[in-house]
């Protein structure tokens, strides 16, 4: 894999670190979803709990009377009463399966009870401070408190919840109130709950684990991978270098064998001076054409730093005209340069030149093939166009024969080339040396119409570190 941005392969670092938050998230996901699903049943039945306990207190309210309770509140466990409303409380218990039922007056003593702990006469320590019951008996309405999870000795993990409903005389007074605990089977079912929900949390985090342990494995298998092809694609490429060059280097080196044997040939028939110089003349030619070929392997191999030093557009366009103008003028060829303006870029002469005379030449070679029978040749312009005050474009248009979408797609590839002796390097050392300027190249081109190659340069007033 590699990061789409920059080309370079991903180190084992980010896809550790990638690994970490899929992980993360994978988690707060699992535990964020049990933990909302608890809350939500949680919630559904706290709120059925309490409707339930004050449905069973108004009843129990209505049946025991206003009259009953002052009667117990002033008799107690004396009054005639007292067990006939025990034992229905003791009946209402075990029909709606409750932990408590308590007759309380308004100072909170119990009058009558099934389950408290507090003896009749005596105020419940449990009620003694709950807000909620006071609330009740102030405003003669019913309610309940909500649900409580306590952590004590005795009563590790439970829950508790109360309903509490008034018992108001005729004149709207509250005498006493009715006080229903829920019972411990009900919340039974929250603990359930809780615990699969916790039970289940625990699978996904194993199971998350589990994955992420795959998925290690894998993207570590991945890793190897990549390393194996890129070593592999080195190779090939090593060895697609390795056949160019010779093939490049084979055909001049044949040329100067030919010529030197014909040379000595000439010597050893005593020809004249003259014309064994002519024969000879080629030789120079063909080692300057080698020294060529090295000189750009090496080049795209060990590209000139294009950020070191800075020249004048102008003037390396107009030598590059005196260079190679007049022989593409034999070619029927006109290279004008006269409006490539003297404007200052941020790059080396020497590399300018080679950027330059590379398009100059592959613009040539792209008109060469659509001359016709009368020798008439076509147009290569070098121009100028300032984008900004840190930023110039160079062109190099031609009217050539033009490139097809593939040919545009691929041009910059190494070794691609259109050409029947063509090396395939040309544009990629190019490519090369603006892209260490912080530059970047655009090309467009038609069938028929010929290509511009715009070379994006930071001008002398940009600064280091900037992309075009």
């Amino acid at each position: 894999m590699s990061d789409p941005t920059s080309g370079r392969p991903w180190s084992r670092g980010r896809y550790l670190t990638l690994l970490a938050v899929l992980l993360g998230l994978l988690l707060a996901v699992s535990f964020g979803s049990q933990w909302w699903l608890y809350r939500a049943v949680r919630g559904q039945l706290d709120e059925q709990m309490g409707e339930r306990l004050l449905a069973v207190g108004t009843v129990v309210a209505g049946t025991i009377g206003w009259d009953g309770v002052l009667e117990l509140s002033v008799a107690g466990p004396a009054s005639p009463r007292y067990e006939e409303v025990r034992q229905r409380l003791r009946e209402v218990a075990s029909q709606n399966d409750l932990d408590a039922l308590t007759v309380i007056d308004t100072d909170r003593r119990v009058l009558v009870s099934v389950g408290s702990l507090a003896e009749p006469g005596r105020v419940d320590p449990m009620l003694e401070f709950e807000t909620v019951l006071s609330e009740v008996i102030v405003t003669g309405m019913p309610l309940s408190s909500p649900l409580t999870r306590i952590e004590a000795e005795g009563l590790a993990d439970e829950f508790l919840k109360a309903g509490y409903a008034p018992v108001v005389d005729p004149e709207g007074t509250v005498v006493g109130a009715v006080v229903v605990e829920g019972g411990r089977q009900f919340f039974t079912v929250l603990k359930e709950l809780r615990g699969r929900l916790l039970f289940s949390a625990g699978l996904g985090f194993l199971a998350t684990i589990a994955l992420a342990v795959v998925f290690f494995l894998t993207l570590r298998s991945l890793v190897k991978l990549e390393d194996s092809l890129r070593g592999t694609a080195a190779l090939a490429a090593i060895g697609q270098i390795a056949s160019v060059v010779a093939h490049e280097i084979k055909n001049p080196l044949a040329i100067i064998r030919s010529r030197s044997e014909r040379v000595r040939r000439k010597i050893e028939l005593g020809k004249e001076p003259a014309e064994i110089l002519e024969w000879f003349d080629v030789i120079p030619q063909e080692v300057d054409r080698l020294n060529e070929i090295v000189t750009n392997y090496l080049s795209l191999a060990r590209p000139e730093r294009g950020t070191e030093g800075q020249c004048s557009v102008g003037a390396v366009a107009r030598e590059i005209t005196a260079l190679v103008g007049p022989d593409l003028e034999k070619r029927g060829i006109q290279l004008d340069a006269s409006q490539a303006l003297d404007v200052e870029v941020r790059i080396g002469a020497r590399s300018l030149k080679q950027i330059l005379l590379n398009l100059v030449l592959n613009a040539a070679d792209a008109i060469r093939p659509d001359t016709d029978s009368a020798g008439t040749g076509g147009v290569i312009r070098i121009t100028t166009r300032s984008r900004s005050t840190r930023w110039v474009d160079v062109r190099v248009e031609d009217d050539g024969r033009g490139m097809t979408q593939e040919e545009r797609s691929r041009i910059l590839e190494p070794f691609f080339t259109t050409k029947a002796t063509g090396s395939g390097l040309g544009l990629t050392l190019v490519h090369s040396l603006v892209q260490s300027t912080g530059g970047r190249l655009e090309i467009e081109s038609q069938i028929g119409k010929g290509t511009v190659i715009g070379v994006v340069l930071p001008t002398r007033a940009a600064g280091g570190g900037e992309s075009a």
